[in-house]
């Protein structure tokens, strides 16, 4: 590296799919990246879903030491931040290590247990009203009835694992589990810790477990981790870690996040009303807010921001990237630029799949996709719920398929937005769009159509996790403001609304609606 007084943050993401780690310097670029691959296990027809959070760590470790070579910022490196996917659960004993595999957001398997807790009459979206009312006052969100929680997976441990359970210290979240293992520190926080669906509302960073209904569940108060404020300076790293990275005693290591939040981050929503949308596995949307908000049934929560006194007001609109992906590979090939791939190009699928989609018109000649392949989370979260494409005719061509994949998205966002300037009572003038879908041209324009704003492409969209993580860290160590940092912030393109296609994307909203309000009792009938 060339300035040898340029400080760095050595940022970790932990994905559903796999890790991606960067050393990102104080002026927002990334000198070293690298990714690596997790493999779930399935069981259970489906309904269980566990990763080794053991080899989590191991391939985190030393994509870490590759990058830090590969930078060589070993003397540089004042940090180490973290971010993950959340309602994942690692069981971990008293010395920090995994006693079980990690328990995925995806695993169903502690639904029934969470569903005989909260249910009864009467009741309201299948929860018992008055449980309902209890959580909803102290904590602002309930157990998910879909079993996915950090409270559901203790109650699957403690029931059906009772060998796992007898060894279980402490469960912690995916970031929280990599900050124990970089620091030997038991911790979460309001942020991480959102996911147990347990902390208090209370002001920024003062949440704290209430004890009655972590009794109320029939769970143990020991078994969760200290709740300390977002951003928290936990300390230099291990020896151990120290000594593998090469790193000085002066290493920071800070309380992580989820990847949602460094999303936003990264994508520099840190004053009120920005808003960033991604397209990364998962779709996502953020609002920076001042108070808290949530409406359950809309689907709409919020999270505390690493920025002091600041909330993201979250809405996940279903699967992103992973949608292209079903379509990609699940489909018969023809004779056509797909079937070339690896064969006479060396052009990424996606890239293919885009200017392919932008010959398509406005509509998709047609053709609707119904996104929810993998289950819904939003409007409602249900797992029976299922899609695919409608109205396919004999002239239907892929490229149809793969925009009306793309138009999806802008629904699902165009969905989100309407709520939450219901909510808000104001319009959002502008997005920052990130994430690795952020890269298809055709997809950002559409999102700008539907949307009716202007949508802003970040530059490096698929780095925003890293250099989120890193803009905490700089932050909180007093190198580089939140706000300076928005300055060093670049915007790759503006994607402009055009007004002519505004009316087509309202009727096909409407028709989204109706269309899910019409097929969910029909894939329940078929999936329960």
């Amino acid at each position: 590296m060339g300035d040898s007084n340029l400080k760095c943050v050595l940022s970790i993401d932990l994905g559903s799919s796999g890790p991606k780690v960067s050393v990102v310097s104080q002026n927002g670029e990334i000198l070293a990246s690298r990714s690596g691959h997790f493999d779930s296990a399935y069981s259970q027809g489906g309904k269980a879903v566990e990763q080794d959070a053991e080899g989590w760590w191991k391939q985190i470790l030393q994509l870490s030491k590759e990058v830090i070579d590969e930078s060589k910022t070993a003397s540089n490196i004042v940090a180490i931040g973290t971010c993950s996917q959340y309602f994942t659960s690692v069981p971990v004993d008293e010395q920090g290590n995994a006693v079980h595999n990690a328990i995925m957001w995806e695993d169903a398997r502690a639904s029934k247990h969470i569903k005989k807790i909260m249910g009864g009459f009467p009741s309201i979206l299948d929860y018992n009203i008055f449980k309902l009312l209890k959580w909803l006052y102290s904590v602002g969100i309930p157990p998910i009835l879909s079993g996915v929680d950090g409270g559901s997976h203790m109650l699957l441990l403690k029931n059906e694992l009772p060998e796992v359970w007898k060894k279980t210290y402490k469960v912690l979240e995916p970031s929280d589990f990599l900050s124990l293992k970089l620091t030997g520190k038991f911790q979460t926080n309001e942020n991480t810790g959102f996911a147990y669906t347990l902390i208090k509302k209370a002001a920024w960073s003062k949440g704290t477990y209430d004890k009655g209904l972590v009794e109320y569940l029939g769970l143990d108060i020991n078994r969760f981790p200290e709740v300390v404020p977002v951003g928290e300076n936990l300390g230099k790293p291990t020896d151990a870690v120290i000594k593998y990275l090469g790193l000085s005693e002066n290493v920071k290591v800070f309380s992580g996040m989820q990847d949602t939040t460094a999303c936003i981050l990264g994508g520099g929503a840190f004053s009120d009303y920005d808003m960033v949308i991604e397209i990364g596995t998962t779709l996502n949307t953020g609002v920076v807010i001042n108070k808290r908000i949530i409406d359950i049934l809309n689907g709409i929560y919020s999270v505390s921001s690493p920025v002091p006194n600041k909330y993201i007001l979250v809405g996940e609109a279903g699967a992103g990237a992973k949608a292209l992906n079903y379509l990609m590979h699940s489909f018969l090939r023809v004779e056509d630029d797909l079937s070339r791939i690896n064969a006479e190009t060396d052009s990424h699928y996606g890239k293919i799949a885009d200017d392919m989609a932008s010959s398509s018109p406005v509509g998709s000649n047609g053709v609707v996709f119904l996104p929810w392949i993998f289950g819904s989370t939003f409007p409602e979260q249900d797992l029976n719920m299922k899609g695919g494409f409608i109205n396919l005719g004999p002239s239907t061509r892929r490229n149809d398929m793969i925009r009306a994949v793309f138009e999806s998205y802008a629904m699902n966002f165009k969905w989100v937005l309407e709520i939450k300037e219901k909510i808000l009572k104001r319009k959002i003038e502008k997005v920052n769009f990130t994430g690795g879908g952020a890269l298809w041209e055709t997809a950002a324009q559409i999102c700008a159509d539907a949307l009716k704003i202007p949508v802003h492409l970040m530059d490096e969209p698929r780095q925003a996790n890293t250099k989120g993580i890193a803009f905490m860290c700089f932050n909180n160590l007093g190198v580089v403001s939140y706000d300076e940092m928005k300055t060093k912030l670049k915007v790759k393109k503006v994607y402009q609304p055009n007004p002519g296609n505004f009316a087509f994307y309202d009727k096909r909203m409407a028709f989204y609606k109706k269309m899910y309000k019409t097929v969910r009792p029909l894939y329940a009938e078929l999936n329960t």
